[in-house]
């Protein structure tokens, strides 16, 4: 049973605001976007968001305004999001802000990486709640250039890698051998949070390596796996949550990947997920740090 917090205070007319279109995030009744008014599509969500970007790339921003008459409307008359955003954490990434968004127009989410390695049972379950509930019909899975997380997971990676690469190149003894299982075990405890984050996204900085090939650089794969990073947050969600696959299924909500270029300011809309079709077939009901089976999801 989901919780509606919609607040209990005195309703307020719409008489009570003066509302221009024009500064607003799609249409509202109270110039904020609340359970007054009707849920937009996916395709209308993705057209005010790339409309919001535009002004944001601009300088033409038109959501600065925000008084307490909009407060209140929010508090009394609760949320209608028109989009769910997973987005990167990186202060120079301010979801709202690059969409030209408002308090009330986008159901926000983020951790570094934009990504469902850990903590997913949070991250699925707001999502959930957000199209569920509150009747989100887009969901974008935001990364965004420069991102520090896939840079550090890429130099581990990299560093493994060459590691492998002189062990496989080297004759060992037995000796050896127990020696460094032993280094390992000593080093698993002084494992940070961190590096095991860091550690969840090494298969993204691995793939998107293996797809440029030899010869590419650190910089080259980390932006790339930018990319590989979105679709395998997509993914995760599509084949952990019955909720979600049911709405992409039927049409009724739409999951997309998009990335933010912290240069130009521009988003550059990415679409569905090349496997999508393929995993609205999964049986996936419940994620892995909640109990469900684990699944390779790339």
């Amino acid at each position: 049973m989901f919780c509606s917090c919609l607040g209990k205070q005195a309703p307020y007319s719409e008489n009570d605001f003066q509302v221009d279109p024009s500064e607003g995030f799609g249409p509202s009744k109270l110039g904020v976007r609340t359970t007054v008014d009707e849920p937009l599509s996916a395709s209308q969500a993705i057209e005010v968001l790339q409309a919001g970007n535009r002004r944001f790339v601009q300088g033409d921003a038109k959501a600065g305004g925000f008084d307490q008459r909009a407060r209140r409307a929010l508090a009394s008359h609760g949320q209608r999001p028109v989009a769910t955003v997973i987005g990167c954490a990186d202060s120079r990434c301010p979801v709202e802000q690059l969409f030209d968004a408002r308090p009330g127009d986008i159901f926000v989410l983020r951790n570094a990486g934009n990504t469902c390695t850990h903590a997913e049972g949070s991250m699925v379950g707001s999502v959930e709640y957000s199209v569920a509930v509150l009747e989100a019909k887009m969901i974008l899975v935001l990364g965004h250039t420069g991102c520090g997380a896939i840079m550090g997971a890429t130099k581990l990676f990299l560093e493994r890698s060459a590691q492998k690469h002189i062990e496989a190149t080297c004759q060992k003894d037995a000796q050896e051998t127990t020696d460094q299982s032993t280094e390992g075990s000593e080093s698993d405890k002084s494992r940070s949070t961190l590096l095991g984050l860091l550690d969840a996204l090494v298969p993204v900085a691995e793939q998107a390596c293996v797809q440029l090939g030899a010869g590419s650089s650190t910089e080259e794969i980390a932006a790339h796996a930018v990319k590989v990073n979105v679709w395998r947050t997509i993914n995760f969600l599509l084949s952990y949550s019955l909720i979600i696959r049911e709405k992409v299924a039927s049409g009724e909500v739409e999951l997309q990947g998009a990335i933010y270029n912290m240069s130009s300011g521009a988003v550059d809309f990415l679409g569905k997920s090349p496997k999508q079709a393929q995993l609205l077939n999964y049986d996936g009901h419940v994620v892995p740090s909640m109990g469900g089976p684990i699944r390779q999801v790339s």
